[in-house]
């Protein structure tokens, strides 16, 4: 880390880790922070690389590019769902493309074939097959939580699942893992991608980006804190009177819980919205200083839920997005300005889900 650096993060510490204050506008405009974050938070952390219930069957996988290393998601067995390096032994071509459902995996360069459980099992016309038993693919740490895969490049972090027990605790009636995966998208962002967690993460701005998506559902003011630990941060967004109330969700919900959605930020770079019905997440990481990469999704409760309404919960998310989306592009050219440094967040309530990711910021980056 250059001196410049290290005097600014240590500036930025005292001056916002536990005063409830937001980041100054060098945060998402540095390049040489952005490295600092790509090394310390995201390659330290558990990013989520999408649903197990994409890859219902043996055999079915995903093929995802994670800071710019190609992985392979698959199947392996009926109980198992495994993350690989995409990454041929022999000459580093990818052996799989895409989506779908292999029985192995041949790479497209030379024929060296691969099983489910990433083995080398071919390698033709090499004569030394005893050195080829070690060369299968690489297999990267992996852990599911909720449903969800997540993968890691650290072998010192936390394990997950001991990581999110308080994030557990508050979620585990709305019966996560039993969702159903119904569509993703993969989208870059115009915006850091600090803004677009925290945005997420911020119940202050629900009553004047979404007037009609959003306030009549879940109006800023009924807003509340939930539950905060080393590795997430939660808040609840009540529902109004006048919202309609849900029809289908999981029995184990409190009357409380059916008129509540859940929020929540797996650190570094996960953020969720829990319904009784619906789940939505967007896992996210940073292509440049103003660009991210988003993969979101949506999963539905119903297991029979008609292509129309379907449909229908697709498209009312696109437009909580683009709503979002737009009001983020236009924050990143305030960010710019060398007039600003940083106010004061609104109360725990509203943005103290933003407080607790920055001092999470701060001491993975100290």
């Amino acid at each position: 880390m250059n001196h410049h650096l290290h005097h600014t993060l240590k500036a930025v510490s005292a001056q916002c880790f536990g005063k409830n204050q937001s980041l100054p506008s060098l945060c998402y405009t540095d390049t040489d922070l952005l490295t600092l974050e790509i090394d310390r938070v995201f390659r330290r952390g558990w990013l989520c690389l999408g649903r197990v219930d994409e890859i219902p069957e043996v055999g079915d996988y995903f093929t995802y590019q994670l800071l710019n290393e190609p992985l392979l998601v698959v199947r392996s067995d009926p109980d198992s769902v495994s993350v690989y390096a995409n990454v041929c032994r022999h000459r580093a071509m990818p052996v799989a493309q895409g989506a779908g459902n292999a029985k192995r995996f041949v790479c497209p360069y030379h024929a060296w074939t691969y099983d489910l459980n990433g083995a080398l099992k071919s390698a033709p016309l090499m004569k030394k097959k005893a050195d080829l038993k070690h060369c299968g693919l690489p297999v990267i740490r992996s852990e599911q939580w909720g449903g969800f895969i997540f993968a890691t490049f650290s072998n010192n972090v936390a394990p997950l699942q001991e990581s999110l027990q308080g994030l557990e605790e508050v979620t585990a009636n709305y019966q996560m893992a039993s969702m159903h995966h119904i569509a993703n998208f993969s989208e870059v962002w115009e915006c850091n991608w600090k803004s677009l967690a925290e945005n997420f993460m911020d119940g202050y701005h629900l009553s004047v980006v979404h007037p009609q998506s959003l306030r009549p559902l879940t109006p800023t003011n009924l807003c509340d804190s939930l539950s905060q630990g080393d590795a997430y941060t939660s808040y609840i967004a009540n529902y109004a009177k006048a919202a309609p109330a849900r029809e289908h969700f999981a029995p184990t919900l409190t009357e409380v819980e059916t008129r509540q959605s859940r929020l929540f930020c797996v650190y570094p770079a996960m953020v969720a919205s829990l319904s009784p019905d619906t789940l939505v997440y967007l896992s996210l990481q940073p292509v440049g200083v103003s660009q991210v990469q988003v993969k979101w999704g949506i999963c539905v409760w119903e297991d029979n839920l008609s292509e129309e309404h379907k449909q229908q919960r697709i498209e009312k998310w696109q437009q909580i997005n683009h709503e979002d989306h737009e009001v983020l592009q236009g924050l990143q050219k305030g960010l710019r300005s060398s007039f600003y440094q940083g106010g004061a967040l609104a109360p725990e309530s509203l943005e103290g889900c933003v407080s607790h990711f920055h001092d999470y910021l701060i001491r993975m980056l100290d």
